[in-house]
């Protein structure tokens, strides 16, 4: 996921010295970056999940565009899928955790993108023939999955990303303002790991702050107007019998 170039992302580096302060140890004698980089990115994929279950923004990646080969042969036992082993350039976009929506048009067209009908846990694809068109996904297994079609197909990816770990201190924490949630958590781990009485004190002190950012972005969610729209206007085909 590229990086937009702005200050309000912290580096990895602002964290572990918030931490080592934390720890008494601001000159870094015990508590290296090497030493607290695996706490805080432990603290940094918890922050992401906390997040994610509340279906934040933050972590949206849109407009992914990948190719579907046409079936060799029309047949109802048949279909086609897209993993992480897929050849480039086609494969899964290795930041992926679940698509959100697919959109399909022929390859090569100019062509408006049509929403595609989701069946994850709605009992799997239909057995029939293959069209000039995908029409459904599911996603199982780490993978999607469609009945595949006759041309071939360019399909537009939502869904929801993770965020790569933190590497060394120059690293952007992608979660604005998320400092003191994730040092507190990686100060309480720290400090257990060597029997300091204060990390309990940093553990509550690091849930607190958590609960901030996913209260904020709770109330960003409850401000943005959702109207379910009717299934059949979901994916263009009309309903399924």
């Amino acid at each position: 996921m590229p990086v937009v170039g702005t200050t309000a992302y912290n580096t990895a580096g602002q964290i572990t010295s918030l931490v080592r302060s934390l720890l008494n140890d601001a000159a870094g004698n015990l508590f290296t970056d090497t030493v607290l980089l695996p706490y805080v990115n432990a603290a940094y994929r918890k922050a992401q999940r906390a997040l994610a279950n509340v279906q934040s923004g933050t972590f949206l990646s849109d407009d992914v565009l990948l190719v579907v080969a046409a079936v060799t042969a029309v047949d109802a036992s048949a279909q086609v899928s897209i993993t992480d082993a897929t050849a480039p350039p086609n494969q899964l976009p290795t930041d992926l955790l679940v698509p959100v929506k697919l959109w399909e048009r022929a390859n090569l067209s100019s062509d408006d993108f049509v929403e595609m009908t989701d069946l994850t846990d709605h009992d799997g694809l239909p057995s029939e023939p293959q069209t000039n068109t995908l029409r459904f996904w599911e996603w199982r297994a780490d993978g999607l999955y469609f009945l595949g079609a006759t041309q071939d197909t360019q399909i537009r990816l939502r869904y929801q990303a993770c965020f790569p770990d933190l590497v060394d201190s120059t690293s952007p924490v992608l979660i604005r303002n998320a400092q003191e949630a994730l040092a507190y958590a990686a100060a309480a781990m720290a400090g257990a790991a060597r029997g300091a009485p204060q990390a309990e004190r940093w553990d509550v002190a690091a849930e607190d702050a958590l609960e901030d950012l996913v209260v904020r972005a709770t109330q960003r969610e409850q401000q943005t107007g959702r109207r379910r729209r009717p299934y059949s206007s979901r994916a263009g085909y009309g309903p399924m019998v």
